[in-house]
């Protein structure tokens, strides 16, 4: 997993209209409509608005088919994750969703805070949690294929 400023998004990203894009796509975010917005490719973002979650109310993911580049637009977020080595599966990989839920497990945690992302690959397993008292966010997922990354 990988935990950066938004500004340093070029370093992670390697196909530089990939990066490029995806970067005016979250400096523009405040503009954006909640939902699914094309991006570049195979690339597609989702604007999200929510309460933040507390440790009880979630459970560890992880995908396959697509990278999970989380960026916080507003508010913050505590990310939980460890590596998928041992984790046992609560659910069966669901194709369509591309996640796969699991077991609690021990993690490590990081803050996201407003302007910061985390890319998460798919041997992260991973989920995010309040930073202390649920609070209102804007966050943007954006999905990028690993074939593309």
């Amino acid at each position: 997993m990988i935990i950066d400023k938004l500004s340093n998004l070029q370093k992670h990203v390697k196909d530089p209209e990939l990066a490029n894009s995806i970067k005016n796509f979250l400096e523009n975010a405040e503009q954006k409509e909640v939902g699914k917005h094309e991006i570049y490719g195979g690339t597609f973002a989702k604007v999200q608005e929510y309460l933040t979650k507390t440790l009880d109310q979630v459970k560890m993911e992880a995908h396959v088919k697509y990278l999970d580049l989380q960026y916080i637009h507003s508010g913050s977020e505590i990310v939980i994750y460890k590596d998928i080595d041992g984790a046992v599966p609560e659910t069966e990989y669901n194709d369509v969703k591309d996640v796969t839920f699991y077991a609690p497990t021990d993690y490590k945690s990081s803050e996201l805070s407003a302007g910061c992302f985390a890319i998460m690959f798919p041997n992260d397993l991973h989920q995010c949690i309040a930073n202390g008292t649920p609070e209102n966010i804007k966050k943007v997922v954006v999905k990028i294929p690993v074939s593309e990354f």
